[in-house]
């Protein structure tokens, strides 16, 4: 394939965007009804449908996903095949594991009613907080594997990481207009606790060290995508192949945090939390 072939097909084409449209719009269906599709008798989300829906939702994002980065980009089958595996393994851990972890130590542990889950802003929030993470490691896995493509693309897109000095007089502002404004800003900060709970619970669960190694094996496989994506990259001598990938990703990533919010308010609404109302 010529390097012209590869340019074209790199670009984030019609074709492509109508696949990832519909993975989107098909999953938004799935995690939106499948819990209707159950009994709602228990006090927590049945183990099956939890794992069905993320199933399904793989089902639909994994050929469309792996369609597209060969069809459209022109990757090599073991990058796309490296990039399918490791969303199918964040799927899991965001549809099945996390919630049902969740879950589990909500009967023994009661939410503040503050910071609830359950309710749509603090949703929104916790997963706004999740995906910073992910996020962040998605960026870093980006900046390394960029580097050897950098001679094709001088001009990144993606801003550098935030110096430690910078970080640090930050944190230093920030503590003291907290102390000057007499804890005003805190009401700021009091929403980011949703997801700081959020982790709490499915780390405290006892699928904590299963999900541990789930998303350590997708960063694995998510680096090993970069590699040989950057490593086609630089011998077509076409670096939009390895930004149209980043940006397929990034697409995923969020996509999969929208599906979240919506499963989440789903089965709290059928299968309600241990909460305290606050008074």
């Amino acid at each position: 394939m010529s390097s012209q072939q590869v340019t074209s097909a790199a670009a984030l084409t019609p074709s492509l965007l109508l696949k990832l449209l519909v993975a989107g719009a098909l999953s938004l269906a799935v995690v939106a009804l499948a819990p209707h599709t159950v009994s709602t008798s228990g006090d927590v989300p049945p183990v099956g449908m939890l794992l069905v829906t993320a199933v399904v939702v793989g089902a639909i994002c994994a050929p469309l996903l792996f369609w597209g980065l060969r069809s459209d980009l022109g990757l090599p089958a073991a990058a796309a095949l490296y990039t399918v595996v490791f969303n199918v393994l964040v799927i899991v851990v965001k549809l099945a594991l996390a919630p049902h972890g969740f879950y589990e130590v909500n009967q023994q542990r009661t939410l503040d009613g503050i910071i609830s889950i359950d309710d749509p802003v603090m949703a929104v929030v916790a997963a706004a907080c999740v995906f910073c993470l992910y996020l962040a490691a998605y960026v870093v896995l980006y900046k390394y594997f960029r580097a050897k493509i950098e001679h094709l693309a001088p001009d990144d897109p993606v801003p550098r990481f935030v110096k430690g000095r910078t970080l640090v007089i930050g944190v230093v502002v920030l503590t003291v207009l907290l102390v000057a404004s007499g804890g005003a800003l805190l009401l700021v900060l009091v929403p980011i606790a949703a997801g700081l709970s959020y982790l709490d619970f499915v780390f405290s669960s006892s699928l904590s060290l299963m999900i541990g190694i789930v998303l350590a094996c997708a960063t694995a496989l998510a680096a090993a995508a970069f590699n040989s994506t950057a490593e086609r990259a630089r011998l077509v001598g076409d670096a939009s192949l390895f930004m149209s990938f980043f940006w397929i990703g990034l697409y995923f990533l969020a996509l999969y945090h929208v599906l979240w919010v919506v499963y989440v308010l789903v089965l709290t609404s059928l299968w309600p939390l241990k909460v305290v109302t606050p008074k």
